[in-house]
């Protein structure tokens, strides 16, 4: 082989050799993710309904990024955990908005969340939407502040209605949770049962650290109310407050909203919550889009949906703002009008129409505990 030749090759391997030492960089043509943030509850008491909400939204994602994701690029939710307090919800949501720079936060679950979150979204014009904050102050908490939960000012409306229609209670006692959605609802039931001609004999509360609820129990019984109702914020807390309850032998009828009609909460606790009535959103689980959500959240799962109508609406969120997204491109203001403009959008929770305040326009249904069971209220 000649000395030439030799030269040649030589030169190669060295081209080579450093070929396959330099450092490998990204494509400029790599996809860069759609970042929205998520603003849940994923420890303490809360999380009974943040963790199955999570798994809610996360279906939808997936479905979504397995067809392509938005406009050819995929969703990326980013999870903070909000605690189920404003507090907790401020440091969270500060995060998203100055450090991964989100346009959409889907939540908070819980109500202090959302309202902890709303002046910081307020200010940056970045959009919240909520599957299942209820308090009525959300209604005015900001032009980008959205929600498909229905407000507490109908759902308390409702269970009033129930007390003094058809039970035909001419008095009532309430126990409610120092927080922005139990008293929320505690003062709409007050006020719509006293405008029914009732009279509210008993008005005890509870903070969201107290495990004995006796002396407002005792308090409430000796009052003697045709009826009593509950507001407890979190699962662990009403199935608490209803075991010492059911511990005092309190027989006048409970009613409450959708905390303590959670399939699985009656499931595991059906001798404490055995009659119950409770107030949640109307839902079909009977739909198409209902039965086929509902089917891959027992697959995934393994467990029915707890809460389904603030888990359908958790997973409606995320198509609505994938939808505002591919039509308008991931700009806040786009979105928030968008948003605006939903009128009886097919959803798993059904028919969807968002009023000018960014509340849903949604029917209640009233059910009851029956043989350890949820069963429509009659």
């Amino acid at each position: 082989m000649s000395k030439k030749i030799n030269i040649v090759l030589i030169s190669l391997a060295i081209i080579i050799f450093l070929v396959g030492c330099a450092p490998v960089q990204e494509s400029k043509s790599a996809v860069e993710p759609i970042k929205i943030g998520g603003l849940f509850p994923l420890s303490g008491d809360g999380a009974a309904y943040g963790i199955p909400i999570q798994r809610a939204t996360m279906i939808a994602v997936n479905e979504i990024n397995a067809e392509g994701g938005i406009n050819g690029r995929p969703l990326n939710i980013i999870f903070e955990d909000a605690k189920c307090n404003p507090k907790d919800a401020v440091t969270a949501t500060q995060k998203l908005v100055s450090v991964d720079k989100v346009k959409v936060i889907l939540g908070g679950v819980c109500s202090g969340e959302t309202l902890g979150a709303a002046p910081i979204t307020e200010e940056n014009k970045i959009v919240v939407i909520s599957p299942s904050s209820t308090s009525p102050d959300i209604t005015n908490a900001g032009d980008f502040v959205f929600r498909t939960a229905a407000s507490d000012a109908f759902a308390g409306k409702v269970a009033a209605e129930v007390a003094a229609n058809n039970l035909n209670a001419k008095t009532a006692g309430i126990i409610s949770e120092t927080t922005d959605y139990a008293q929320g609802l505690r003062k709409v039931f007050k006020e719509e049962f006293e405008k029914a001609g009732g009279k509210v004999v008993a008005n005890e509360v509870f903070n969201p650290d107290d495990t004995d609820f006796r002396t407002q129990i005792l308090k409430v019984k000796n009052a003697e109310p045709d009826v009593i109702y509950l507001a407890p914020q979190t699962v662990p807390k009403g199935v608490l407050l209803s075991k010492q309850i059911k511990e005092a032998g309190v027989e006048q009828q409970l009613i409450t909203a959708e905390v303590l009609i959670g399939r699985n909460v009656v499931a595991e606790n059906a001798p404490d919550l055995e009659g119950m009535i409770g107030i949640e959103a109307e839902f079909d689980d009977k739909a198409p889009k209902s039965a086929a959500f509902l089917a891959k959240y027992l697959a995934e799962a393994g467990e029915e949906a707890p809460f389904p109508p603030f888990m359908t609406a958790a997973y409606d969120n995320v198509n609505l703002i994938a939808d505002a997204i591919r039509q308008h491109g991931y700009d806040s203001e786009k979105i928030r009008d968008y948003l605006y403009n939903v009128k009886d959008y097919e959803g798993a929770l059904g028919k969807i129409t968002i009023d000018a305040n960014g509340d849903p326009i949604l029917e209640f249904s009233v059910k009851q505990v029956k043989d350890g069971e949820v069963v429509e209220y009659s």
